[in-house]
C-alpha cells in the first residue's frame, strides 16, 4: 500500500472522528473511492494508537469498523465476488473447522505449522470474510454462524501464538455470530454464543481490564435468562461456575463482597455438578471454589487458605496427571500459590511445597506446548524463589531473577501488557532483595521497572494493581543508596500514602496493614520534619497495622510489626511500652517455631525470630524485672539442644510405673522421631537420594510431632507431670546453678549490653551502654577478616587476637570482673548471647606494668567456663554425677599429619588403668562411632573444620572422612550412662554457626546434646606443639595433681603464657627428651601469646 493512500485514509479517519453525530456516512458517501478493506485495516491501526495513547476514542473507532465491515459485505451482491480476494490463509482455517467438525486434533496442528499468518491483519479480514460469508439466505447464515462459533471455540483456546490476538479473533467470531444467533430466534445457541464471549472477554488482554471483565459479567448474566436451573440444569451449572471466576477477578465494585460472590456462584453450580454425577465438572468447579477461598477477604485468612488448599485437594483426586492433564497441571498451579500464601504449619515447608508444585505443573505446562500458562507458572516460580528460606538465600533470588526474564519471553508488552506488567513488578521485587551484584544498581533496576509497570498499572485502568505497585516502589525509596536520602524517603512516604487511597482498612484490611507498617518505617526513618512528631507517626502506624496483625491469625506478620514496634520504643527508652509489644512478638514466634514440622523449618524460624528474645530480655531488665529477663534469654537460646535434652532425657521412672503403656507410648514415638531426624539431617547435609521422598518426611514428620503433642497432652494429666515438657522455667534456672558459680548471661542488644547474674539468691543486673550490637559487629569483622588470612599473614592474625581481645576488657569484661571480685565469686558460668560467644572473653586484657607481660587477662581474675544455657548445665549435671573418669577413648592423627600427636595421646592414655586408641587408619567413622559408648572419656587429637554457614557440616577428620555435628547429634550417649569429658585437640571445634548464633549450634553443643557433662574445644587453629604442650599439662594437673578437669584446663593455659620455652622444655626433659630439645632453642616467651593457649575454652561442667 503506497503512503499516499495511508495518508488519505487517516485523513478520513481523523475527519470521522471530529465530526458531528450522524455525519459519519454522509462523509464515507463523499469519499467512497477510500472505503474499501484497506482502510479497515488503518482504522484498526489508528484505533490501537488511540488505545496506547489512553484515548478513549479507541473503542468507538472499532465498533464503527466492524459495522463498516459488515456493510461492506451486505452491500455486496455475490459472496463469490467479495471472497476472490479474501486471505487464503483463514479461508483454508475455516474450511478445516467445517471439515473437521471443529476437531482440535486436527485444526490445531495446522495453525502451529503456520503461525506467521496469524498475525494482526486477520482483524481486518476476519470482519470482511465473515460478513460475506453471512450474506446469504437464512439456512447458509445459521451454517456460517456455528462455523465461526467453533473457529471462536478453536482459536480462544489455541496455546500458540500471539495470546490477545487470538483472543480478538474469537471476539469477532463470536460477535459476528451473535448477528445470526439472536436471542429471539436462536435463545438456546445464543446463550452458548454468549457463555463463550464472555469467557474471551474475561480472558481478553486488549482494552481496558476492568471494562471487559465487567463485559464478561454482564454476558454471562444475560446468558442465564436463557440458560435456567429448570430448563438448563447443566448448561446453568457451567456459566455459574465462569460467572464465579469472573467475580473473582473482578476489579470494580468491592473486592469482598465480589468474592463472595463468586463462592455463592460456586456453591451453586455444585448443587448440579456432583462428584458422582458429573466428576469432570465438579472437580473444574472445585477448583473455581478454591480459587475464591484463596483470595477471601471476609472470615479467618488461615481457615479461608485451608479450606482452599483441601478444595484443590478434593479437585485433584479427579483431575488427574494421567486422565486431566491441563486440568491437574493448572489445578497444581494454584495449589501452590495458595501454599505460597499459607499461614497454618511450617512456612519453610510450606514454600517449598509451594515450588514442589509449581515444577510438577510446569511438566505439563511447557513453553512449547502451552507457552502463556508455562510463562505464568514460571512467574509464580519466581515469587516463590524469592521468598524461599531453605537453601543459600542469595542463589535462591538468583533463581527468581532467572525465572521472571523467562516468563517475559512470552508476557512481552506488546502482546501481554498486563501480565507483562505483574512480571516486571516481580523482577523489581526481586532486584530490590537481591543480594549478589552492586546493591545500589540491583535498587536503581527496581524502581525502573517499577516505573515501566505503571505505565500499565494505571490507577484508572487497575487500580488495586496500582496501589500494589506503588506500596513496592515506596519500598525501593525507602531503600535507595543513590540520591538525596532525605529525598528518598520523602518519595517514600508520597508513595505510601497514594497506595494507602485505594488499600482502605475496610476494602483490604491486610493489605492495609502491610503498606501501615512501611510507612511507619520510612516515619522511623525520615530525616526532615520534626523528629519527634515522626516517630509519634511511626507508633500510630506499627499499632494500626497490629489490629489486623494478631498472632494467633497472621503471626508472621505479628511478628515482624511487633518487632519493628517493640525495638522502637526501646530506641526511645520507653520500656514499659515496649515490653507488651515484645510479648506479642514472641507469642508470634512461638506459634510459627510450633508450627515448623522438619528440622530445617524449626531453624528457619529460629534464625528469623534471631535476637528477639535478647532485646525483651533487655527491655525488661532495664524496667526492673530481672527474673523475667533471665527467663526469656533461657527461653530463647539453644532452643533446639533444650528441647532434645528435655524429650530425650525426661525422668519417666514413676511414669513407667503407673503408666507403663503410656510410658511406652513416649518411648516409641520419641525414637521414630529421633530416627526422622536423623534422616532429616543427612538430607540438609547430603545431595544423596534417600528412601523418603520430600513429600513422603513431611507427612511423616506431621504425623509424628501430631502423636507426640497428643501423646504429652495425655502424660501431663498424669499427677506430678503437669510441666512435663514446658518451657523453662526459673526454677530450672536456679537448679543449674553450683554453690559459689552464679550463672551470667551476657546479652549485647543496638542499645547496649547487658549481663545478668543469677546466683542461687538472686539476679543482678550490670549494664554495659558501651557495648552495641554496631561495635561488636564492627570487632566481629576484623576478627574474622583476619582469621580467614591467618594461614597466609600470620602475624596479621597475631595482631587481630590481640586487637579484639583488649577491645573486649574495658566494655565488658572489667566490669564484669570488677562486680564478681567485690561479691568474692572465683568462678562463673558464662553464657554468651548473639555473637559474643564466637569470641575467647576469657581472654580480654588490659595493660598491667606489674604483670609479667604487660597484660592482665580476665581469666587471671576469674575462672570462667561456658555454656549455651541453663539446660545443658543441668543435663550435664545429671551425667557428671553418674560417670566415671576411669576410661578413655584416645583417637590418634587419622591423617598422619600431626607430628606431636602420639605424645599428646601417650601422656592422655598413660593416666587412666583402662584406655583404647585408634591410630590412623584405625580411627574410621564407624569405628569410633562402635567405640564411643565403651568409654567416659574420649579424646580426640585430629583435624577439625567449621563451617559457619552449614554448622552441621562441622566436623572431625577421621581416616575415611569427616565425623560431622550431624553425626554426633544422632548419637545417644546418655543412654548408656554418658560420657564425662570430651577433649576435642583439633582447631576451631568451638566455633558455633554464625546465621543464628543464638542456637549456638557447634560441635560442642552437639556432643552436650549426645550425652557428654563437659567439652574441651578451641576457636581456632592452634599449632600442634602448642597444643600438644597444654594438652599433656592439663592431664598432669588434671590426673596427676587432683585439679578438676575445668581448673586444671585454666591452670595449663596460665602455664603455657607464663613459663618460658627453657622452662617447658625442662618440665619435659625426664619424659620427653625429643621435646626437649624443640623447646630449648626458642625464644623464651614463645608461647606467650594468647595464639598458643587462649583459643580452649570449657563447656559445660
Amino acid at each position: 500500500m503506497d503512503e499516499q493512500r495511508i495518508q488519505a485514509y487517516v485523513a478520513l479517519i481523523e475527519q470521522i472522528l471530529s465530526c458531528a453525530d450522524g455525519e459519519e456516512s454522509t462523509i464515507l458517501r463523499q469519499q467512497t473511492e477510500l472505503v474499501d478493506a484497506g482502510l479497515l485495516g488503518v482504522m484498526q491501526q489508528y484505533a490501537d494508537r488511540l488505545e496506547q495513547q489512553g484515548n478513549s476514542k479507541a473503542e468507538w473507532l472499532r465498533q464503527f469498523a466492524q459495522r463498516l465491515a459488515t456493510a461492506l459485505g451486505d452491500t455486496s451482491t455475490q459472496t463469490e465476488g467479495n471472497l476472490e480476494n479474501a486471505d487464503p490463509f483463514l479461508l483454508a482455517v475455516l474450511q478445516l473447522v467445517v471439515d473437521s467438525q471443529g476437531n482440535a486434533q486436527q485444526v490445531y496442528p495446522f495453525l502451529a505449522q503456520h503461525q506467521d499468518q496469524l498475525n494482526e491483519t486477520l482483524l481486518q479480514t476476519l470482519p470482511q470474510i465473515a460478513a460475506a460469508l453471512l450474506a446469504g439466505n437464512p439456512e447458509q447464515q445459521q451454517f456460517v454462524a456455528a462455523v465461526l462459533m467453533n473457529f471462536g471455540n478453536l482459536i480462544q483456546q489455541f496455546p500458540l501464538g500471539k495470546r490477545w490476538l487470538n483472543l480478538e479473533l474469537g471476539i469477532v467470531a463470536y460477535q459476528h455470530a451473535l448477528t445470526v444467533r439472536t436471542q429471539q430466534a436462536m435463545p438456546v445457541d445464543w446463550a452458548i454464543t454468549m457463555i463463550n464471549l464472555a469467557v474471551a472477554y474475561s480472558d481478553r488482554i486488549r482494552g481496558d481490564r476492568a471494562e471487559n471483565i465487567e463485559q464478561a459479567i454482564a454476558t454471562y448474566q444475560h446468558a442465564l435468562t436463557v440458560m435456567t436451573q429448570q430448563a438448563m440444569p447443566l448448561d446453568w451449572a457451567q456459566t455459574l461456575s465462569n460467572l464465579a471466576n469472573a467475580y473473582s477477578n473482578r476489579i470494580r465494585g468491592d473486592r469482598a463482597e465480589n468474592i463472595e460472590q463468586a463462592i455463592d456462584a460456586c456453591q451453586q453450580a455444585l448443587t448440579v455438578r456432583t462428584q458422582q454425577a458429573m466428576p469432570l465438572d465438579w472437580a473444574a468447579t472445585m477448583m473455581n471454589l478454591a480459587n475464591a477461598y484463596s483470595n477471601r477477604i471476609r472470615g479467618d485468612r488461615a481457615e479461608n487458605i485451608e479450606q482452599a488448599i483441601a478444595t484443590y485437594q478434593q479437585a485433584l483426586t479427579v483431575m488427574t496427571q494421567q486422565a486431566m492433564p491441563l486440568g491437574w497441571a493448572l489445578t497444581m498451579m494454584n495449589l501452590a500459590t495458595t501454599y505460597y500464601s499459607r499461614i497454618r504449619g511450617d512456612r519453610a515447608e510450606n514454600i517449598e511445597q509451594a515450588i514442589d508444585a509449581y515444577q510438577h505443573a510446569l511438566t505439563v505446562m511447557t513453553q512449547q506446548a502451552m507457552p502463556v500458562n508455562w510463562a505464568t507458572t514460571m512467574m509464580n516460580l519466581a515469587v516463590a524463589y524469592s521468598n524461599r528460606i531453605r537453601g543459600d538465600r542469595a542463589e535462591n533470588i538468583e533463581q527468581a531473577i532467572d525465572a521472571c526474564q523467562h516468563a517475559l519471553t512470552v508476557r512481552t508488552q506488546q502482546a501481554m501488557p498486563v501480565n507483562w506488567a505483574t512480571t516486571i513488578i516481580n523482577l523489581a521485587n526481586a532486584y530490590s532483595n537481591r543480594i549478589r551484584g552492586d546493591r545500589a544498581e540491583n535498587i536503581e533496576q527496581a524502581i525502573a521497572a517499577y516505573e515501566q509497570a505503571l505505565t500499565v498499572r494505571t490507577q484508572q485502568a487497575m487500580p488495586l494493581d496500582w496501589a500494589q505497585t506503588m506500596h513496592n516502589l515506596a519500598n525501593a525509596y525507602s531503600n535507595r543508596i543513590r540520591g538525596d536520602r532525605a529525598e528518598n524517603i520523602e518519595q517514600a512516604i508520597v508513595a505510601y500514602q497514594q497506595a494507602l487511597t485505594v488499600r482502605t482498612r475496610p476494602a483490604m484490611p491486610l493489605d492495609w496493614a502491610q503498606t501501615m507498617h512501611n510507612l511507619a518505617s520510612a516515619y522511623q526513618n525520615r530525616i526532615r520534619g520534626n523528629r519527634a512528631e515522626n516517630i509519634e507517626r511511626a507508633i500510630a502506624a506499627y499499632q494500626s497495622s497490629l489490629e489486623i496483625y494478631d498472632p494467633e491469625l497472621l503471626p508472621d506478620n505479628c511478628r515482624m510489626t511487633a518487632r519493628s514496634l517493640s525495638n522502637l520504643y526501646s530506641e526511645q527508652n520507653r520500656w514499659a511500652e515496649a515490653i507488651p509489644i515484645y510479648q506479642k512478638a514472641l507469642q508470634a514466634a512461638e506459634i510459627l517455631y510450633q508450627s515448623a514440622t522438619l528440622l530445617d523449618g524449626k531453624a528457619a524460624e529460629l534464625a528469623e525470630t534471631a535476637d528477639l528474645p535478647r532485646q525483651a530480655a533487655y527491655a525488661l531488665a532495664r524496667s526492673g524485672d530481672l527474673q523475667d529477663a533471665a527467663l526469656t534469654l533461657e527461653q530463647g537460646r539453644a532452643r533446639s539442644l533444650s528441647e532434645t535434652l528435655d524429650r530425650d532425657r525426661s525422668n519417666l521412672s514413676q511414669l513407667q510405673q503407673t503408666h507403663p503403656a503410656l510410658f511406652t507410648q513416649y518411648q516409641d514415638i520419641t525414637q521414630q522421631l529421633r530416627n526422622l531426624e536423623t534422616q532429616q539431617r543427612l538430607r540438609m547435609t547430603s545431595e544423596e537420594r534417600h528412601n523418603l521422598t520430600p513429600e513422603a518426611f513431611r507427612t511423616e514428620a506431621l504425623r509424628l510431632r501430631q502423636t507426640l503433642t497428643q501423646t504429652i497432652e495425655q502424660i501431663r494429666q498424669v499427677e506430678g507431670y503437669a510441666d512435663f515438657l514446658a518451657q523453662p522455667s526459673f526454677d530450672d534456672i536456679q537448679q543449674a546453678i553450683r554453690p559459689g558459680i552464679p550463672l551470667v548471661y551476657l546479652v549485647p542488644t543496638p542499645t547496649g549490653s547487658l549481663a545478668l547474674i543469677v546466683t542461687q539468691t538472686g539476679i543482678v543486673d550490670l549494664w554495659l551502654d558501651d557495648l552495641t550490637q554496631t561495635s561488636l559487629g564492627e570487632v566481629l569483622t576484623a576478627w574474622f577478616s583476619a582469621y580467614d588470612q591467618s594461614r597466609t599473614d600470620r602475624q596479621s592474625w597475631y595482631d587481630a587476637i590481640d586487637q579484639v581481645t583488649r577491645q573486649l576488657w574495658q566494655p565488658l569484661m572489667a566490669p564484669l570482673i570488677d562486680y564478681l571480685k567485690q561479691h568474692s565469686f572465683q568462678q562463673v558460668t558464662l553464657i554468651p548471647t548473639g555473637y559474643l560467644s564466637l569470641l575467647p572473653l576469657h581472654a580480654a586484657w588490659t595493660k598491667d606494668v606489674t604483670r609479667p607481660h604487660g597484660k592482665r587477662y580476665a581469666l587471671d581474675e576469674i575462672h570462667f567456663t561456658y555454656a549455651p544455657n541453663a539446660q545443658s548445665i543441668n543435663a550435664a549435671k545429671d551425667i557428671a554425677q553418674r560417670t566415671r573418669a576411669d576410661s578413655i577413648l584416645a583417637i590418634d592423627n587419622p591423617l598422619k599429619d600431626l607430628p606431636n600427636s602420639s605424645r599428646e595421646v601417650n601422656a592422655a592414655i598413660a593416666t587412666f588403668p583402662q584406655h583404647k586408641v585408634l591410630k590412623h587408619e584405625e580411627a574410621a567413622i564407624e569405628s569410633v562411632l562402635t567405640a564411643l559408648p565403651d568409654c567416659n572419656i574420649l579424646h580426640l587429637s585430629c583435624h577439625g573444620i567449621a563451617n559457619l554457614d552449614e554448622p552441621l557440616t562441622s566436623g572431625l577428620a577421621m581416616s575415611d572422612g569427616l565425623l560431622t555435628l550431624r553425626d554426633l547429634l544422632d548419637l545417644k550417649l546418655s543412654e548408656q550412662g554418658g560420657i564425662r569429658l570430651a577433649i576435642l585437640s583439633a582447631c576451631e571445634t568451638g566455633l558455633a554457626g554464625t546465621e543464628n548464633a543464638d542456637e549456638a549450634i557447634s560441635l560442642p553443643t552437639g556432643l552436650l546434646q549426645a550425652g557428654v557433662a563437659g567439652v574441651v574445644a578451641s576457636l581456632w587453629s592452634v599449632s600442634d606443639l602448642s597444643t600438644m604442650l597444654l594438652l599433656v599439662r592439663f592431664y598432669d594437673l588434671w590426673r596427676k595433681e587432683g585439679w578438676e578437669a575445668a581448673d586444671a584446663l585454666r591452670q595449663a593455659q596460665l602455664w603455657m603464657r607464663d613459663t618460658t620455652s627453657q622452662q617447658k622444655a625442662k618440665y619435659f626433659q625426664g619424659t620427653h627428651p625429643d621435646i626437649f630439645q624443640s623447646l630449648i632453642l626458642l625464644a623464651p616467651n614463645y608461647f606467650a601469646h594468647p595464639f598458643h593457649w587462649a583459643a580452649f575454652s570449657y563447656v559445660g561442667v
